[in-house]
């Protein structure tokens, strides 16, 4: 069985070293993405582990579940560090929330067992890429979706893209280097729903190549509008040449919905939802 990790008020941290996950959100378009960066860069990851260091009045380094490219924004982030200071987790999200920026909050907090790891613990992961098909550009949704030139069939973008479910060698739908060692990856699910004039791509994984998901947007996106003759997506996978593919939408479309793990991963139950 997998979870979420949420906000809760019970559960100490203790004196002894412990193991805490927290989950996070934030708006990345004025961020240089998730990981560190030398010269002073704004990054999520420098920006957390400036306020925990601060609340917790220790040095405080923290290890993300992914690193989230520049303008690219989350509302599940997760997160870990190692800390000393005994806090209940509920005053931990207040206070660290309370040093944080308006665009990045703490969501919530769990204590963790010794062994997790934020990155290669995950069971799976899911992004959403937003679309708003409206006959007017809507400035309020201009810093989260991608705004298309023409209305969007749904039903074709689901269609085409129920080829992604599956385990694939996704080589042709990332811009990773040519000797990343596993290009493999299983899409577990793959849905497109609209609500007004936006329409969201969702993809859950067990993992995500660099790019991956806004290249996959892009082929949703080409299904959506009928634009020309289009190439299968299974032929497209089948090539594994990304030279045949679209390039990647814009980082601003998408966003980082949830990251699952095992709940024997943690210490403390599952508060109440």
């Amino acid at each position: 069985m997998s979870t979420e990790i949420d906000a809760g008020n019970t559960g100490l941290l203790s004196r002894d070293k412990r193991n805490i996950a927290i989950v996070l959100a934030y708006d990345g378009t004025d961020f240089s993405g998730w990981q560190r960066l030398g010269g002073g860069a704004r990054t999520v990851q420098k920006t957390l582990e400036e306020a925990l260091s601060s609340v917790l009045c220790e040095r405080i380094n923290v290890i993300g579940s992914g690193r989230t490219d520049a303008g690219v924004h989350a509302e599940g982030q997760c997160a870990n560090f190692w800390t000393s200071v005994d806090m209940p987790r509920g005053l931990l999200v207040k206070k660290l929330d309370a040093r944080l920026p308006p665009d990045l909050c703490c969501v919530g907090a769990r204590v963790a067992k010794s062994n997790f790891h934020a990155r290669y613990r995950v069971k799976t992961k899911t992004y959403a890429y937003r679309f708003h098909d409206g006959p007017v550009r809507d400035p309020f949704e201009a810093r989260w979706s991608f705004h298309t030139q023409g209305r969007l069939d749904e039903a074709a973008m689901e269609k085409a893209c129920a080829a992604f479910v599956g385990t694939h060698d996704f080589r042709a739908f990332s811009n990773a280097k040519e000797d990343a060692k596993d290009f493999v990856r299983n899409i577990v699910a793959v849905d497109v729903k609209r609500s007004g004039d936006l329409v969201e791509l969702y993809v859950s994984a067990d993992g995500f190549l660099y790019n991956q998901v806004r290249i996959m947007a892009a082929c949703a996106l080409a299904a959506g509008l009928g634009s020309g003759a289009q190439t299968p997506i299974a032929a497209l996978l089948e090539s594994a040449e990304r030279s045949s593919v679209p390039g990647a939408l814009g980082a601003y479309g998408l966003r980082l919905l949830r990251v699952l793990y095992d709940d024997d991963d943690f210490l403390d139950a599952e508060p109440e939802r």
